[in-house]
């Protein structure tokens, strides 16, 4: 589908976001002071935000096959056999 592609892509970018700028934060990779370290913590804050509403969407287009999935998880094991 259309929406998941896009989606997939909007959380890939947004995980580089925060995988990137929370090593250079954390390590102190950065020069040029207090703004670059505000910058920073911003893009990492609002990559963080976007992710998690696209997390929300990613979960709830796939419900259905998270509830079919833990369905079997749990079904006793001598129903599987019939």
């Amino acid at each position: 589908m259309k929406k998941n592609y896009f989606l997939d892509w909007l959380l890939f970018i947004c995980i580089v976001i925060c995988a990137v700028t929370g090593l250079i934060i954390d390590f102190h990779w950065f020069s040029g002071g207090r703004e670059v370290k505000v910058m920073l913590t911003t893009w990492h804050k609002y990559a963080g935000y976007l992710m998690a509403v696209g997390m929300i969407f990613h979960l709830s287009w796939h419900m259905g096959w998270v509830r079919n999935v833990t369905k079997l998880l749990f079904k006793d094991s001598t129903e599987i056999k019939k």
